[in-house]
């Protein structure tokens, strides 16, 4: 007789609503404990118990569910023992396919102990009840997740919902959210630097920490007694948190409630609890954290401008734990880091090689002009007023050959012959001067560019990547030479006018 079985358990998570924690390990327990005896008392061989404690059965993606279809192709036992039908799953089409399909093809007996079933009974009235149980195991899920939206849909349209008091609040006694002024004036403050000095999100976070100013999660639970969302409150600001707390429109007492996941949009209720700060100065503030984001986000590194000479391509950027010192730029190719340059050393480089260029500019202005004009545009030994000249000449020929031709003077073959060379002539002369003039419109076009370029350096911002781009087009890395010294070729802006 083959009887190698295996027993599956499942605690799903519908059931987990229903029980306090100390049930729901006892309820897979329980679950064992009754097929073990089960299988004890009709001579079943337990080879595996499988169990998947806290998964829903909405989905049949579970890790202990999935052991056991590899159980089952490999053919490595003959009894499946479960409780019910819904501890497969509650997804009607897939529990069916399996118990109809997957199992009967790999001559495997299904039992259902609290349904009374069994696949090796050909005389069981049970099966139209099986069926029945995977429909309503199946609508049962599907209702009760219908529920549960209804239910969030309904609380995020009429009411603010915030389980966990907001950084600046708390709940009174009935549960109600109260301003905790403590708390708010440090809300107030963290909007009012931003506003009143510019300060970036992590300046606010410094100033906060040498003030030991207390952090969200500390004063929730050190100060309010809360219970604690991490295991350990953090007691260090940083610009992430100072960012959570400016960017929440909530302080200004409107509700932005989520209906189910972050994915979907929030629902607005205006005037749901009492403000910490005024509409003006909320928006006063998105304004500046917008436009430093901008900036940082233009100017955060020069990675765009760098690039390796073999393969011509772009090298990335690494900013690591600490940005001063462990900063990066390196060079993928297939997945694989070929090289990588520290940060500091080639941002150093090239900002004192831009304010060489700088002050050459601004100090030999002339000389520097004539030096990057003949180098864009070659002098060529042409005089424009003889080209005038050849050209009113060629003209006032090719007239007097049209007259002869007209007159009768010359006959048809002449004229061509003739008409032809004048023409090469004064077709040549014109492109001559033509491009003498595209030369000439060229050079008030790099005029006006120097001009531009000048004035830009004079007024050339402090900041070291934005001097830098403002100077330099592009740098090729030619050669790592050692970790201090680097091959680059560097083509500065100057050079592409």
């Amino acid at each position: 007789m083959n009887n190698e079985t295996i027993i599956y358990a499942r605690l799903s998570r519908e059931d987990e609503d229903k029980l306090d924690g100390k049930i729901e390990s006892r309820s897979i327990e329980n679950q064992i404990k009754l097929l073990t005896k089960y299988a004890n008392e009709h001579g079943f061989k337990i080879v595996k118990v499988l169990y998947d404690d806290g998964y829903s059965g909405g989905t049949m993606d579970r890790p202990a569910f999935n052991e056991l279809l590899k159980e089952v192709r490999n053919g490595s036992f003959k009894v499946l023992l479960v409780k019910d039908f819904s501890r497969l799953g509650r997804v009607m089409y897939a529990v069916g396919d399996f118990v109809d399909n997957v199992l009967p093809s790999h001559n495997i007996r299904l039992i259902s102990v609290d349904d009374k079933y069994d696949s090796n009974d050909t005389q069981n009235d049970n099966d139209l009840s099986a069926v029945i149980k995977y429909f309503m195991n199946e609508y049962n899920l599907k209702d009760f997740k219908r529920k549960c939206r209804d239910a969030r849909i309904h609380y995020a349209n009429t009411k603010h919902l915030n389980y966990y008091p907001k950084f600046g609040y708390n709940f009174d006694e009935e549960g109600k959210e109260i301003v905790d002024e403590f708390s708010a004036a440090i809300v107030r403050r963290a909007f009012q630097l931003i506003d009143e000095f510019g300060y970036s999100t992590t300046k606010v976070a410094e100033i906060f920490n040498d003030e030991n100013v207390p952090t969200r999660s500390f004063y929730a639970v050190y100060v309010l007694g809360l219970k604690p969302l991490h295991k350990q409150p953090s007691r260090i600001w940083n610009g992430e948190k100072i960012w959570e707390i400016v960017r929440d429109y909530e302080y200004c007492g409107h509700s932005l409630n989520w209906t189910r996941h972050k994915k979907e949009e929030r629902i607005l209720l205006k005037n749901t609890h009492k403000a910490i700060i005024d509409e003006d100065l909320f928006w006063r503030v998105q304004k500046i954290i917008d436009k430093r984001s901008q900036n940082k986000h233009r100017l955060e590194h020069i990675g765009r401008i760098l690039f390796d000479r073999k393969t011509n391509r772009n090298l990335l950027y690494h900013k690591g734990s600490n940005v001063e010192y462990s900063a990066l730029y390196f060079l993928r190719d297939n997945n694989i880091q070929t090289y990588s340059i520290r940060a500091r050393m080639l941002e150093e480089v090239l900002y004192y090689d831009a304010i060489e260029v700088i002050e050459s500019c601004l100090n030999n202005k002339e000389k520097f002009y004539e030096l990057y004009k003949k180098k864009l545009f070659p002098e060529k030994e042409i005089d424009f007023v003889k080209l005038r000249r050849d050209l009113d000449k060629a003209n006032l020929d090719y007239s007097k050959l049209l007259e002869d031709y007209f007159s009768g003077k010359i006959i048809e073959e002449v004229f061509k012959k003739k008409g032809n060379i004048f023409k090469a002539k004064i077709s040549e002369i014109e492109a001559c001067i033509a491009e003498e003039n595209e030369v000439e419109s060229r050079v008030h076009l790099f005029d006006l560019r120097f001009k531009k370029f000048l004035n830009q350096l004079k007024s050339s911002p402090r900041d070291k990547l934005s001097l830098i781009q403002s100077v330099i087009s592009k740098v090729y890395i030619n050669k790592i030479v050692s970790k201090e010294e680097l091959d680059l070729t560097i083509v500065y802006k100057i050079e592409e006018f």
